[in-house]
């Protein structure tokens, strides 16, 4: 297994003095707004990075919908395409396909209707991933973050209802645990899980803090039942990192620590 973290270019020093194998950080780092001129030092400076940034996420902004009666779909095609070519020319093979905002359903719309234009934009964002040797992981999110696609087994329907190889599944315990979804969900995700996120662990100075506790344990458990070996990216959704009185670089050591004593990583 490959740990990394989910963080912000300014840190990647600090990750990599932590021992992280790797990033991961926003597509909007991709400069998706700006044309490839204003990309050029990006690309730069991310190739040069002390870290390798293997992975992005937040695919699409909240403004280009997947779902609702407005889905313009050329502009998500130039969106898509431009991310994944770009995240591909840094190095990255993983786009994590969460974006809440672009998939949240109108209220009244049908859900039916939703499930198919989802499904249509995974499979563009698959078919645009296989021209740069990318793969994109659908992401759960629990029903606070989006009213749409919150569960693991959802998200697998999904990729098989797809079938293409360059459309695979995140499993996240923040929103597993959110959404008190069972672990064996994993387990029958089985090979088509290629990518995991992890809430912050309880760090030394606040515990757990307001968040509460997340089953590492089993979580980790149902893992290995799954036989998954991929990456796994820590993403502070519990608020843990910003609360500590801990220098950012002591507290990255502390989960690289913590997640490589359990993960045998």
């Amino acid at each position: 297994m490959r740990l990394g973290i989910c963080t912000s270019p300014e840190h990647l020093q600090a990750a990599s003095h932590a021992g992280f194998d790797f990033a991961e950080m926003g597509c909007s780092t991709l400069q998706y707004a700006q044309d490839d001129a204003a990309f050029a030092s990006v690309r730069t400076a991310f190739r040069q990075a002390p870290l390798p940034i293997e992975a992005f996420n937040v695919f699409l902004p909240p403004t280009l919908k997947v779902t609702g009666p407005v889905v313009d779909e050329d502009s998500l095609r130039r969106h898509m395409d431009r991310v994944l070519r770009r995240a591909s020319e840094v190095g990255a093979s993983i786009i994590v396909f969460g974006s809440g905002g672009a998939r949240r359903v109108p209220e009244g719309f049908p859900l039916e209707k939703a499930r198919s234009q989802f499904m249509n934009a995974a499979r563009l964002a698959a078919e645009t991933a296989d021209r740069y040797g990318v793969t994109v992981v659908l992401e759960p999110l629990y029903k606070r973050a989006c009213n749409f696609f919150n569960r693991t087994d959802q998200g697998l329907a999904y990729v098989e209802g797809v079938a293409h190889p360059r459309l695979r599944l995140l499993a996240d315990l923040f929103h597993m645990g959110r959404e008190a979804e069972p672990f064996e969900n994993l387990v029958k995700a089985g090979l088509y899980l290629a990518h995991i996120h992890l809430p912050t662990p309880p760090l030394p100075d606040i515990g757990w803090g307001e968040a509460g506790p997340f089953d590492f344990e089993r979580f980790f458990a149902a893992l290995k039942k799954a036989d998954y070996q991929g990456r796994i990216s820590v993403e502070d959704n519990n608020g843990l990192l910003s609360k500590s009185s801990l220098p950012l670089a002591e507290s990255f050591r502390f989960i690289r620590e913590w997640l490589a004593e359990r993960l045998g990583a």
